[in-house]
């Protein structure tokens, strides 16, 4: 699919993209790809920011948008994309150096055949001709780092004001309320460490479907890949503000970063993979070589989510604020609720990322948490059996199930199957493994139905 990326100008495709669906990016007028970051960058008080940052992001929304827009029931295995974008940007000679590059980290992100190719633009997307009345002061900040509002990124907050750093914490705004959810927390950082600079931004990204001459493409993806790609380049670009040398932490643990699939069927998962150690690595090549400075840093790369939790949970922050995190893969579920509490967002319980969670606080086992573990009983499987709210539970079923009949060698095959690693990674990303599961079979314990079922 031939896919024309626009910004700030109506520029017809070129010879080689006449068949093509045209994505605009425009501040000024009506635009199939929108987002609201400019305006926070003009409150940090830039009229503009550097050119190298602004093609970042320009190229991250347009495969964000590509990603969501483009349905894959439209390719022969309904799966593969061929992708084949043109995009504007400044710096024309850097981008082309590492084409090949993003073409490459973009096939193992999305699991499709991407071929990006870059044409020369002098539009500026993020100029503003006058300062905001509404400034944030950001200058006390010395790092920024991802706070999605979930658990890991709400500990790895609270892990940097240990270290007496003062974060720039930068969200993207999925659905409404969320963004108080995280205002609230980043006050509770503040009034708890008072001598340290704790500030929140964030953003919000959307796109409509693309037209061509045959007239608007239909359907969408359901996927979190090119999206966690926009949130780390608009958290670089918000770092570029600060200091060319500030870094971007990525808090997120070990087991979902490597994200090796529940079950064969789970293989093409649309879950993201920006904190796989291949993804990384390769992106962090791209950035440097094109001279962006930033480091970029996951903290918790090599821990499980229990570990993370128990190595901030005796903080005042962590005992007041955890249960207010959200992990959930639908925290809006609520919303559609008319019968019970349509309050949201909240956590379910139930799906893959909540189970997950729920393995992590077992050392809390309470108190604030507000759900209880119903939903690894025996009961809640057949009460729901018949029901899409079991898919996530009976797949991690069937992972113990695995997991009890693998040996080590078996298990770093499933990981090396997730991407290129060193042996050392490997290593590291086996223990990781191993001790999520047992903590899985931990939780699932707690219920003795649910233990003779399973054989624990």
């Amino acid at each position: 699919m031939q896919i024309w990326i626009n910004k700030n100008d109506n520029e017809m495709p070129d010879k080689n993209f006449d068949d093509t669906y045209v994505f605009s990016l425009n501040r000024e007028e009506y635009s199939t790809i929108y987002s609201n970051i400019s305006d926070t960058w003009l409150r940090l008080g830039a009229l503009s920011i550097s050119s190298i940052y602004e093609d970042l992001f320009v190229i991250a929304i347009s495969i964000f948008a590509v990603d969501k827009r483009v349905s894959r029931s439209l390719f022969t295995d309904c799966w593969t994309r061929e992708l084949n974008l043109s995009i504007p940007v400044i710096e024309l000679e850097k981008w082309e150096a590492v084409r090949l590059l993003w073409n490459k980290t973009l096939n193992f992100l999305t699991g499709d055949l991407w071929n990006i190719n870059f044409r020369k633009s002098e539009n500026l997307y993020s100029l503003r001709t006058r300062q905001s009345r509404n400034r944030i002061d950001i200058s006390g900040c010395d790092v920024v780092s991802l706070f999605s509002g979930g658990l890991d990124s709400f500990c790895g907050a609270i892990e940097l004001l240990k270290q007496g750093k003062s974060p720039c914490l930068f969200g993207h705004n999925e659905y409404p309320k969320l963004r108080l959810k995280q205002e609230g927390l980043c006050e509770l950082f503040q009034s708890e460490y008072p001598s340290q600079t704790v500030k929140f931004l964030s953003f919000t990204a959307n796109s409509r479907a693309p037209y061509a001459k045959i007239g608007k493409l239909a359907g969408s993806e359901n996927t979190s890949r090119g999206r966690s790609l926009l949130f780390l380049c608009s958290a670089l670009t918000v770092a570029g503000v600060i200091e060319e040398h500030t870094p971007v932490y990525i808090p997120e643990n070990g087991f979902i970063g490597l994200n090796i699939p529940l079950t064969n069927s789970r293989k093409g998962t649309c879950s993201t993979r920006t904190t796989h150690p291949f993804f990384l690595d390769n992106f962090r090549s791209i950035v440097e070589n094109v001279g962006i400075q930033n480091p970029i840093i996951n903290l918790y790369a090599y821990m499980t989510k229990r570990e993370i939790v128990n190595s901030v949970k005796d903080t005042n922050s962590f005992k007041q604020g955890y249960a207010s995190t959200i992990s959930c893969s639908h925290p809006c579920l609520p919303r559609w609720d008319k019968n019970g509490n349509n309050e949201y967002p909240k956590n379910c319980g139930y799906c893959y990322p909540c189970l997950i969670r729920k393995s992590s606080l077992i050392d809390e086992v309470d108190k604030n948490e507000p759900y209880s573990y119903e939903s690894v009983s025996m009961t809640f499987l057949n009460i729901f059996a018949e029901s899409d709210r079991v898919s996530d539970l009976s797949a991690v079923i069937s992972t113990i199930f695995r997991y009890k009949t693998v040996d080590d060698n078996e298990i770093k095959r499933l990981i090396r199957c997730t991407g290129q690693l060193s042996n050392d990674e490997i290593e590291k990303f086996l223990r990781v493994y191993k001790k999520t599961m047992r903590d899985l079979i931990e939780l699932f314990s707690t219920d003795e139905k649910m233990k003779a079922y399973i054989g624990i």
